[in-house]
């Protein structure tokens, strides 16, 4: 039998059935979600933006320097410190340190700080605060926090909560036209191996020496 006439069918079975796999239809896309029913907005809860009286803390306040009477950076702010009524009391200041190694927080508390705007740009100052001052200080006391595992987990239950509440119908549908497409491909592909088997007997049949 020739092993070159054998290898030159299973190649030709195997292009007679590309274009069979070239032609898999791809998955239909999901159809668009249906548009949401109005929904009533409860008054006195939300805001649609920012007052001319407002501020977002992470924008003006967290991360931002704290200068001294002299103008010279003594640490930069790191927190908020809230009471029980979930009002802001005070600060937590970062001092010392160089790229936050060796830093030190300290409590620092609203009312004493001075904000002054000058050109559009505010300046935050602590003017009580002397370089002695602040390395005589202990470090804040911040109590029991959640650990990096908690912390954890709580991104991971937002993350599924999420995903949950964005999949619906659109995910279904989704999922239903790719288990047809993988199917499909099923069915190409067993269509496809059993010509190059038909080919490889033909093959064989001729390859036979011929009876005188």
């Amino acid at each position: 039998m020739s092993k070159t006439l054998i290898g030159t069918a299973f190649a030709a079975a195997l292009l007679l059935s590309a274009p069979a796999f070239a032609q898999t239809p791809a998955p239909a896309a999901p159809a668009a979600a249906a548009p949401a029913a109005k929904v009533a907005i409860p008054g006195g809860v939300f805001y649609k933006g920012l007052g001319p009286q407002q501020y977002a803390a992470r924008d003006k306040l967290i991360g931002a320097n704290v200068v001294n009477k002299d103008g010279t950076v003594i640490g930069d702010i790191k927190d908020l410190i809230m009471n029980s009524s979930n009002e802001v009391e005070g600060v937590l200041l970062g001092t010392g340190g160089i790229l936050g190694a060796g830093e030190k927080e300290v409590g620092v508390r609203y009312s004493a700080l001075v904000f002054s705007k000058k050109d559009g740009k505010t300046t935050i100052s602590l003017p009580q605060a002397t370089k002695e001052v602040i390395a005589a200080l202990e470090p804040y006391g911040r109590g029991p926090k959640k650990s990096l595992v908690e912390r954890a987990q709580d991104k991971l239950k937002a993350l599924s909560d999420k995903t949950k509440e964005g999949a619906g119908p659109a995910l279904e549908k989704a999922k239903e036209a790719t288990k047809g497409a993988v199917e499909k491909a099923k069915e190409l592909g067993s269509k496809a191996v059993e010509k190059t088997k038909e080919a490889v007997e033909v093959a064989k049949e001729k390859a036979q020496p011929q009876k005188p």
